[in-house]
């Protein structure tokens, strides 16, 4: 099996290609540096240089791409939205048809991300068919990226697609998805929003490498196009974020700073008013922190897959 990793030099990637090139035949894109030597053959591309992938792919004529590569974010309040939807949204496409007239049965998996359903309270966690309303750069771009690929199918120019909207990640080395919801800015002390009974869906790192050998391995059962969302299998609250990080030792006995529940209510009043642009932002931050961030995975765990890490498994 010929697999084609983009952004095999990234968080997610890197694993990917570490994890399938003992078994099968991986070829890693990078973008600036080139990682280290091994089992992974590793090609330096753009993924604006329309050309250079339409040459990768005819190279490489992959069985699975596993599209990791992306921009996260243009500028950190607005702007840099253009290019993020070039990359996410263009580029997903140009690299799609190429993979489809290369090998017309490829198997194409998209990560996306769970930032596509917006930052809104809903009255019940988000599935698959849930709308999207996305209100930031990366969660407008990567839905475009994904609304293309499913054009490709509808015009029958991929037969295999598989959307993965990811919860935030986390692994043992790389914890800022989790330290936004338990630590003050600069890391000088650990922080309890009201009650820290606030819930949030995550995803270890493993468990994405995990579900990917788990679909490589039957991928007779996920033809045509699919959406899952991809979670640990239960949420966290934001105390037992809190309390794992103090087990593991892999920080000081930092103090602990409890925000009053008031103080959120009052500060998430401020944000609920009619905003637009920046606001629109602040108040995706502000949810963070204020309400729970759970996505049903419901789907995921039909098809017999249980995540085998989870914070406890990967901090302790």
């Amino acid at each position: 099996m010929r697999i084609l990793v983009t952004g095999g030099s990234g968080f997610i990637g890197s694993l990917l290609c570490e994890t399938f090139s003992s078994d099968f035949e991986v070829t890693g894109t990078y973008h600036r540096h080139l990682p280290g030597e091994g089992a992974v053959r590793w090609e330096k591309a753009d993924l604006l240089d329309t050309a250079c992938l339409e040459r990768l792919v005819d190279r490489v004529t992959p069985d699975v791409v596993i599209h990791c590569a992306g921009m996260k974010k243009g500028a950190l309040l607005g702007g840099g939205g253009d290019l993020c939807t070039r990359v996410n949204g263009t580029a997903t496409e140009s690299l799609g048809a190429f993979a489809g007239r290369a090998n017309p049965g490829v198997f194409f998996i998209y990560l996306s991300s769970v930032s596509v359903y917006g930052a809104g309270k809903r009255s019940e966690p988000p599935g698959e068919d849930a709308p999207c309303q996305p209100c930031g750069v990366n969660g407008i771009s990567k839905l475009h990226g994904e609304e293309k690929l499913r054009s490709l199918v509808e015009g029958g120019h991929l037969r295999h697609v598989m959307i993965l909207r990811l919860a935030p990640c986390y692994d043992r080395q790389w914890t800022r998805n989790l330290e936004r919801r338990a630590m003050m800015p600069g890391g000088l002390s650990y922080v309890r929003w009201g009650s820290g009974n606030q819930r949030m869906s995550a995803l270890a790192r493993g468990n994405v490498a995990d579900w990917v050998g788990f679909v490589l391995s039957n991928r007779e059962r996920f033809g045509g196009f699919g959406v899952y969302n991809l979670c640990d299998e239960r949420p966290y609250s934001f105390n037992e974020i809190i309390g794992a990080f103090k087990a593991s030792g892999r920080r000081p006995p930092f103090p602990d700073l409890r925000v009053p529940r008031k103080w959120l209510s009052r500060f998430r009043t401020m944000l609920d008013g009619p905003t637009a642009g920046k606001g629109e932002l602040l108040r995706s931050h502000a949810g963070k922190i204020c309400d729970d961030r759970i996505y049903d995975n419901g789907r995921m765990l039909a098809t017999g897959f249980r995540p085998r890490h989870d914070l406890e498994s990967v901090l302790l």
